[in-house]
């Protein structure tokens, strides 16, 4: 029976002869850093379901290497307001977004949307 189930393993192997998924947990046994940017990911992933801003600020944050005590520094606001606003239960005003979006190096821009004759239109304007 096995030869007509497909196993994720065996579907993708590299030339080594090891699967994607066995590598990668090699790799995870072998680093701690590794194991760690894994769960962050696996956790930014859950979050983007639930608040996708939070999602990006927490991701862009990890990528920098940045810690919230460090971002909040610099956008001139606290270490409480930026852990809620990762977490995705806080939604700042838009002036201190944008000062942590500068920190984070980015631009925060809005969008407006709107239907006509059934075509999205969208304009982005950069917050200034």
């Amino acid at each position: 029976m096995r030869d007509k189930v497909w196993l994720v393993s065996d579907a993708v192997q590299s030339p080594v002869g090891r699967s994607a998924v066995e590598a990668a947990g090699g790799r995870a046994d072998r680093s701690e850093v590794y194991r760690d940017a894994r769960a962050e990911y696996a956790r930014i992933r859950a979050l983007r379901e639930v608040s996708p801003i939070a999602a990006h600020l927490r991701e862009r944050r990890f990528e920098l290497g940045l810690t919230q005590e460090g971002v909040a520094k610099a956008a001139g606001t606290s270490h409480s307001a930026v852990s809620r606003l990762e977490k995705g239960t806080h939604i700042p005003q838009l002036p201190t977004l944008q000062r942590i979006a500068a920190v984070l190096d980015e631009e925060l821009l809005v969008c407006f949307q709107r239907t006509v004759d059934g075509e999205v239109e969208r304009e982005f304007a950069s917050v200034a």
